[in-house]
């Protein structure tokens, strides 16, 4: 079996505002993160990156119907070669770790994901990130839905709410198995 880390949305216009911002702060998502990632590159297990950007202040590649990202379009934010959405500095990518630039919601639609999971033979996906009700929702169910033993790392995944947050990990019940960074062991 080949194991994946997939860190998504952890970039700055993410992360670095209200309510996110105080979210994660509270608990520890960033360390906790941070340490699950230690833990892949000392096991040798690949690691992804992925962004969510776009190439102009119109968003232009975003799906032009989403009321989600109409509320960013002419704000500045999610713009590519921008601070931005640069990687918080505790997940940042090293040399030979994959970046995935998305312009949806799901990390999987029309991204370069697939061929990276591919790539490596993977069959067991570890997931962390934000927001736990978007992304990292829509990676649990394409990640199922293609195969995989997805595993969701609480602590490392944060929403705008902890209620929210734990309803959607309970929402993901039969399609993931949900842990915490202290229990993830990839080399076992």
């Amino acid at each position: 079996m080949s194991k994946y880390l997939l860190l998504i949305d952890f970039i700055s216009d993410l992360v670095g505002h209200d309510p996110m911002a105080g979210e994660i702060a509270r608990r520890g998502v960033l360390a906790n993160a941070g340490a699950v990632l230690a833990k892949a590159r000392e096991a040798g297990i690949p690691v992804g990156h992925v962004r969510v950007a776009f190439s102009a202040p119109d968003l232009p590649e975003a799906p032009a119907r989403s009321p989600l990202f109409a509320r960013f379009k002419g704000l500045g934010v999610l713009q590519l070669s921008s601070p931005g959405v640069d990687f918080a500095d505790q997940v940042a990518p090293t040399e030979g770790e994959a970046v995935i630039l998305k312009h949806q919601v799901s990390p999987f639609w029309q991204t370069a994901l697939d061929a990276e999971l591919e790539k490596h033979g993977v069959t067991e996906l570890y997931l962390a990130g934000v927001s736990t009700t978007l992304a990292i929702s829509a990676a649990v169910r394409e990640g199922h839905d293609r195969g995989l033993a997805v595993t969701v790392i609480a602590d490392a995944c944060a929403a705008h709410s902890l209620a929210a947050h734990e309803a959607e990990l309970e929402a993901f019940g039969p399609l993931c198995t949900v842990s915490r960074a202290a229990e993830i062991d990839f080399a076992a």
